[in-house]
Protein backbone atom coordinates (compact mmCIF):
# COMPACT_ATOMS: atom_id res chain seq x y z
CA UNK A 1 0.00 0.00 0.00
CA UNK A 2 2.79 2.59 0.88
CA UNK A 3 4.53 1.85 -2.79
CA UNK A 4 1.06 2.39 -4.40
CA UNK A 5 0.66 5.86 -2.62
CA UNK A 6 4.28 6.73 -3.76
CA UNK A 7 3.67 5.54 -6.51
CA UNK A 8 0.43 7.64 -6.99
CA UNK A 9 1.98 10.66 -5.59
CA UNK A 10 4.71 10.96 -8.21
CA UNK A 11 2.94 11.53 -11.53
CA UNK A 12 5.09 14.37 -12.83
CA UNK A 13 7.66 11.40 -12.83
CA UNK A 14 6.06 8.44 -14.40
CA UNK A 15 4.89 11.49 -17.15
CA UNK A 16 8.51 12.09 -18.16
CA UNK A 17 9.32 7.93 -18.28
CA UNK A 18 6.84 8.08 -20.42
CA UNK A 19 7.30 10.86 -22.64
CA UNK A 20 11.47 9.36 -22.44
CA UNK A 21 10.11 6.13 -23.73
CA UNK A 22 8.19 7.93 -27.00
CA UNK A 23 11.07 9.83 -27.61
CA UNK A 24 13.17 6.72 -27.46
CA UNK A 25 10.91 4.71 -29.53
CA UNK A 26 10.53 7.32 -32.34
CA UNK A 27 14.34 7.97 -32.35
CA UNK A 28 14.47 4.26 -32.98
CA UNK A 29 11.70 4.40 -35.53
CA UNK A 30 13.41 6.93 -37.40
CA UNK A 31 16.83 4.84 -37.25
CA UNK A 32 15.06 2.04 -38.84
CA UNK A 33 13.47 3.85 -41.60
CA UNK A 34 17.21 5.86 -42.44
CA UNK A 35 18.64 2.10 -42.79
CA UNK A 36 15.78 0.74 -44.81
CA UNK A 37 16.42 4.31 -47.31
CA UNK A 38 20.28 3.65 -47.14
CA UNK A 39 20.21 0.02 -47.76
CA UNK A 40 20.12 -0.27 -51.28
CA UNK A 41 22.82 2.49 -51.53
CA UNK A 42 25.12 0.35 -49.46
CA UNK A 43 24.51 -2.80 -50.87
CA UNK A 44 25.10 -0.69 -54.62
CA UNK A 45 28.49 0.48 -53.21
CA UNK A 46 29.67 -2.53 -51.50
CA UNK A 47 29.02 -5.27 -54.29
CA UNK A 48 29.66 -2.48 -57.54
CA UNK A 49 32.02 -0.46 -55.77
CA UNK A 50 34.07 -1.77 -52.61
CA UNK A 51 34.18 -5.27 -53.63
CA UNK A 52 35.81 -4.74 -57.17
CA UNK A 53 38.22 -2.25 -56.03
CA UNK A 54 39.16 -4.98 -53.12
CA UNK A 55 39.17 -7.49 -55.29
CA UNK A 56 41.21 -6.31 -57.77
CA UNK A 57 44.05 -5.34 -55.14
CA UNK A 58 44.16 -8.97 -54.80
CA UNK A 59 43.86 -10.22 -57.70
CA UNK A 60 46.88 -7.34 -58.98
CA UNK A 61 49.15 -9.83 -56.59
CA UNK A 62 48.53 -12.72 -58.51
CA UNK A 63 49.48 -14.80 -61.63
CA UNK A 64 45.54 -15.60 -62.37
CA UNK A 65 44.28 -16.00 -66.52
CA UNK A 66 40.42 -16.29 -66.24
CA UNK A 67 39.24 -19.83 -67.86
CA UNK A 68 43.00 -21.16 -67.89
CA UNK A 69 44.21 -20.90 -64.76
CA UNK A 70 42.33 -23.10 -61.53
CA UNK A 71 42.54 -20.09 -59.34
CA UNK A 72 45.14 -17.03 -58.87
CA UNK A 73 48.46 -17.55 -57.68
CA UNK A 74 49.84 -15.35 -55.49
CA UNK A 75 52.90 -14.02 -56.53
CA UNK A 76 53.00 -10.50 -54.38
CA UNK A 77 54.89 -7.76 -56.64
CA UNK A 78 56.44 -9.77 -59.19
CA UNK A 79 53.93 -8.91 -61.68
CA UNK A 80 54.58 -5.38 -61.03
CA UNK A 81 58.18 -5.53 -60.91
CA UNK A 82 57.54 -7.31 -65.13
CA UNK A 83 55.05 -4.86 -66.14
CA UNK A 84 58.15 -2.34 -65.54
CA UNK A 85 61.10 -4.60 -66.76
CA UNK A 86 60.00 -6.99 -69.22
CA UNK A 87 56.54 -5.67 -70.53
CA UNK A 88 57.12 -3.66 -73.56
CA UNK A 89 53.03 -2.93 -74.39
CA UNK A 90 52.70 -1.72 -70.60
CA UNK A 91 55.57 0.56 -71.37
CA UNK A 92 54.80 2.30 -74.72
CA UNK A 93 51.28 2.83 -72.96
CA UNK A 94 52.89 4.41 -70.25
CA UNK A 95 54.63 6.78 -72.24
CA UNK A 96 51.68 7.47 -74.51
CA UNK A 97 50.06 7.99 -71.38
CA UNK A 98 52.22 10.20 -70.03
CA UNK A 99 52.82 12.44 -73.13
CA UNK A 100 48.78 12.67 -73.96
CA UNK A 101 48.55 13.90 -70.19
CA UNK A 102 51.03 16.38 -70.40
CA UNK A 103 49.82 18.09 -73.76
CA UNK A 104 45.99 17.76 -72.78
CA UNK A 105 46.81 19.36 -69.11
CA UNK A 106 48.42 22.29 -71.06
CA UNK A 107 46.02 22.36 -73.49
CA UNK A 108 42.76 22.41 -71.43
CA UNK A 109 44.08 24.33 -68.02
CA UNK A 110 45.68 27.10 -70.47
CA UNK A 111 42.48 27.41 -72.81
CA UNK A 112 40.04 27.63 -69.85
CA UNK A 113 41.90 29.93 -68.08
CA UNK A 114 41.98 32.35 -71.07
CA UNK A 115 38.61 32.34 -72.36
CA UNK A 116 37.25 32.50 -68.42
CA UNK A 117 39.05 35.75 -68.17
CA UNK A 118 38.15 37.23 -71.45
CA UNK A 119 34.21 35.98 -70.90
CA UNK A 120 34.59 38.02 -67.27
CA UNK A 121 35.34 40.82 -69.00
CA UNK A 122 32.55 40.87 -70.89
CA UNK A 123 29.67 43.22 -69.50
CA UNK A 124 26.80 40.67 -71.36
CA UNK A 125 26.29 37.51 -72.41
CA UNK A 126 28.37 35.75 -69.66
CA UNK A 127 26.07 32.98 -68.94
CA UNK A 128 25.39 32.33 -72.31
CA UNK A 129 28.96 31.67 -72.90
CA UNK A 130 28.93 29.73 -69.98
CA UNK A 131 26.31 27.43 -71.46
CA UNK A 132 27.76 27.30 -75.24
CA UNK A 133 30.98 26.12 -73.37
CA UNK A 134 29.77 23.50 -71.08
CA UNK A 135 27.47 22.17 -73.91
CA UNK A 136 30.30 19.31 -74.78
CA UNK A 137 30.58 18.10 -71.49
CA UNK A 138 27.15 16.32 -71.61
CA UNK A 139 28.02 14.69 -74.86
CA UNK A 140 29.09 11.09 -74.15
CA UNK A 141 32.31 10.14 -74.82
CA UNK A 142 31.84 7.68 -78.25
CA UNK A 143 29.76 10.21 -79.45
CA UNK A 144 32.94 12.52 -79.34
CA UNK A 145 34.67 10.40 -80.81
CA UNK A 146 32.23 9.01 -83.22
CA UNK A 147 32.17 13.39 -84.23
CA UNK A 148 35.54 13.48 -83.85
CA UNK A 149 36.25 10.94 -86.53
CA UNK A 150 34.27 12.12 -88.65
CA UNK A 151 36.16 15.66 -88.47
CA UNK A 152 39.63 14.49 -89.03
CA UNK A 153 38.31 11.55 -91.66
CA UNK A 154 40.79 11.26 -94.61
CA UNK A 155 37.74 11.47 -97.36
CA UNK A 156 34.95 13.26 -96.13
CA UNK A 157 36.38 14.75 -92.68
CA UNK A 158 35.62 18.55 -92.24
CA UNK A 159 39.12 19.33 -91.65
CA UNK A 160 40.23 17.94 -95.04
CA UNK A 161 37.51 19.80 -97.08
CA UNK A 162 38.56 22.92 -95.30
CA UNK A 163 42.26 22.20 -96.07
CA UNK A 164 41.55 21.32 -99.86
CA UNK A 165 39.58 24.54 -100.49
CA UNK A 166 42.03 26.41 -99.38
CA UNK A 167 45.49 24.89 -101.51
CA UNK A 168 43.34 23.81 -104.23
CA UNK A 169 44.58 20.12 -103.83
CA UNK A 170 41.68 17.74 -104.52
CA UNK A 171 43.54 14.97 -103.71
CA UNK A 172 44.44 16.11 -100.41
CA UNK A 173 43.23 13.08 -97.70
CA UNK A 174 45.53 13.02 -95.05
CA UNK A 175 44.17 10.43 -92.72
CA UNK A 176 44.98 12.40 -89.17
CA UNK A 177 44.00 9.24 -87.03
CA UNK A 178 46.22 6.64 -88.55
CA UNK A 179 49.42 8.89 -88.95
CA UNK A 180 51.61 8.24 -86.29
CA UNK A 181 52.76 12.03 -85.50
CA UNK A 182 48.88 12.47 -85.14
CA UNK A 183 46.96 10.11 -83.94
CA UNK A 184 47.58 10.64 -80.48
CA UNK A 185 47.16 14.83 -81.43
CA UNK A 186 43.59 13.96 -82.62
CA UNK A 187 43.21 12.18 -79.22
CA UNK A 188 43.76 15.16 -77.01
CA UNK A 189 42.10 18.08 -79.29
CA UNK A 190 38.94 15.64 -78.99
CA UNK A 191 39.18 15.39 -75.24
CA UNK A 192 40.52 19.00 -74.65
CA UNK A 193 37.07 19.77 -76.37
CA UNK A 194 35.01 18.14 -74.30
CA UNK A 195 36.33 19.07 -71.02
CA UNK A 196 37.43 22.91 -71.53
CA UNK A 197 34.03 24.35 -70.85
CA UNK A 198 33.72 22.26 -67.35
CA UNK A 199 37.40 24.22 -66.03
CA UNK A 200 36.13 27.42 -67.97
CA UNK A 201 33.37 27.79 -65.19
CA UNK A 202 35.45 26.63 -62.11
CA UNK A 203 37.57 29.73 -63.29
CA UNK A 204 34.92 31.89 -63.91
CA UNK A 205 33.59 31.08 -60.15
CA UNK A 206 37.02 32.09 -59.25
CA UNK A 207 36.80 35.45 -60.72
CA UNK A 208 33.71 36.27 -59.90
CA UNK A 209 34.84 35.74 -56.23
CA UNK A 210 37.57 38.20 -56.48
CA UNK A 211 36.43 41.88 -55.09
CA UNK A 212 36.60 44.48 -57.89
CA UNK A 213 38.05 46.85 -55.42
CA UNK A 214 41.06 45.31 -55.86
CA UNK A 215 41.30 45.28 -59.90
CA UNK A 216 40.07 48.97 -59.44
CA UNK A 217 42.72 49.97 -57.08
CA UNK A 218 45.64 48.39 -59.37
CA UNK A 219 44.10 50.35 -62.11
CA UNK A 220 44.14 53.23 -60.04
CA UNK A 221 48.14 52.91 -59.46
CA UNK A 222 48.46 52.64 -63.06
CA UNK A 223 48.80 48.79 -63.47
CA UNK A 224 48.52 47.32 -66.85
CA UNK A 225 45.88 44.31 -67.63
CA UNK A 226 48.76 42.07 -67.54
CA UNK A 227 49.94 43.35 -64.52
CA UNK A 228 46.46 42.68 -62.91
CA UNK A 229 46.27 39.00 -64.48
CA UNK A 230 49.84 37.99 -62.99
CA UNK A 231 49.36 40.11 -59.48
CA UNK A 232 45.75 40.24 -58.90
CA UNK A 233 44.06 37.80 -60.57
CA UNK A 234 46.49 34.40 -60.92
CA UNK A 235 47.30 34.32 -57.20
CA UNK A 236 43.48 34.93 -55.88
CA UNK A 237 42.46 31.57 -58.49
CA UNK A 238 45.05 28.98 -56.75
CA UNK A 239 42.34 27.26 -54.64
CA UNK A 240 40.00 26.79 -58.23
CA UNK A 241 43.53 26.22 -60.10
CA UNK A 242 43.77 23.04 -57.95
CA UNK A 243 40.94 21.65 -58.30
CA UNK A 244 40.78 22.31 -61.40
CA UNK A 245 43.89 21.16 -62.02
CA UNK A 246 43.44 17.68 -59.91
CA UNK A 247 39.96 16.99 -62.22
CA UNK A 248 42.03 17.65 -65.18
CA UNK A 249 44.21 15.20 -64.24
CA UNK A 250 42.28 12.71 -63.06
CA UNK A 251 40.01 12.92 -67.01
CA UNK A 252 43.80 12.73 -68.63
CA UNK A 253 43.89 9.01 -67.88
CA UNK A 254 40.05 8.48 -68.69
CA UNK A 255 40.72 8.61 -72.49
CA UNK A 256 39.29 4.82 -72.66
CA UNK A 257 36.38 5.66 -74.68
CA UNK A 258 37.88 7.37 -77.29
CA UNK A 259 40.53 4.94 -78.43
CA UNK A 260 38.61 2.00 -77.98
CA UNK A 261 35.91 4.44 -80.78
CA UNK A 262 38.58 6.45 -82.75
CA UNK A 263 41.48 4.23 -83.15
CA UNK A 264 41.63 1.16 -81.01
CA UNK A 265 45.42 1.80 -79.72
CA UNK A 266 46.87 2.13 -83.47
CA UNK A 267 48.49 3.00 -85.44
CA UNK A 268 50.44 0.52 -84.33
CA UNK A 269 50.56 1.05 -80.37
CA UNK A 270 51.13 4.49 -81.32
CA UNK A 271 47.46 5.59 -79.05
CA UNK A 272 47.60 2.77 -76.28
CA UNK A 273 46.88 4.19 -73.46
CA UNK A 274 46.63 2.79 -70.02
CA UNK A 275 43.18 1.95 -69.33
CA UNK A 276 43.24 0.70 -72.85
CA UNK A 277 45.90 -1.40 -71.97
CA UNK A 278 44.08 -3.00 -69.17
CA UNK A 279 40.58 -3.73 -70.69
CA UNK A 280 42.82 -5.82 -73.46
CA UNK A 281 44.48 -7.55 -70.97
CA UNK A 282 41.15 -8.47 -68.96
CA UNK A 283 38.69 -8.77 -71.80
CA UNK A 284 40.91 -10.17 -74.69
CA UNK A 285 43.83 -12.34 -73.27
CA UNK A 286 41.64 -12.85 -70.13
CA UNK A 287 45.14 -11.81 -67.60
CA UNK A 288 43.14 -10.62 -64.51
CA UNK A 289 46.36 -10.43 -62.50
CA UNK A 290 48.11 -8.68 -65.32
CA UNK A 291 44.74 -6.04 -65.93
CA UNK A 292 44.43 -5.19 -61.97
CA UNK A 293 48.41 -4.31 -61.85
CA UNK A 294 47.80 -1.95 -65.09
CA UNK A 295 45.04 -0.33 -63.21
CA UNK A 296 46.68 0.07 -59.68
CA UNK A 297 49.66 1.47 -61.22
CA UNK A 298 47.13 4.10 -63.05
CA UNK A 299 45.54 5.08 -59.50
CA UNK A 300 48.87 5.36 -58.13
CA UNK A 301 49.91 7.91 -61.25
CA UNK A 302 46.83 9.57 -60.19
CA UNK A 303 47.84 9.87 -56.66
CA UNK A 304 50.83 10.87 -56.97
CA UNK A 305 50.37 13.78 -59.18
CA UNK A 306 47.43 14.76 -56.78
CA UNK A 307 49.72 14.90 -54.28
CA UNK A 308 52.05 16.64 -56.05
CA UNK A 309 49.74 19.28 -57.44
CA UNK A 310 48.58 19.84 -54.08
CA UNK A 311 51.67 20.63 -52.19
CA UNK A 312 51.95 23.16 -55.19
CA UNK A 313 49.05 24.77 -54.22
CA UNK A 314 49.28 24.65 -50.82
CA UNK A 315 50.68 28.02 -49.65
CA UNK A 316 48.42 30.35 -51.56
CA UNK A 317 45.15 27.71 -50.14
CA UNK A 318 46.41 28.57 -46.60
CA UNK A 319 46.74 31.95 -47.27
CA UNK A 320 43.35 32.56 -48.44
CA UNK A 321 41.46 30.64 -45.81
Amino acid sequence: MLRRKVEMGNPISSLEQLRKQQRTKKRLTENINLMVFLLPTFVFVVVFIAFPVVYSGFLSFTKFKFGIDSAPKFIFLKGYIERFTSDSLFMESLKNQLVFASLYFTITFTLSLILAILINELTFGVQTFQVIFYMPMIIPLSLVGITFAWLLSPINGFVNIIIRNLTHNVRFMFDWYQEPKTALIGIVIARSWKMVGFTLIIFVAGLKGIPKSLREAARVDGATFWQEIWKIIIPNLKPYMLISSIWILINSLKVFDLVRVITEGGPGVRTYMLYYYSWKLAFERMDLGQASQVAYITAGIILIFTVVLNQIFKPETAERG
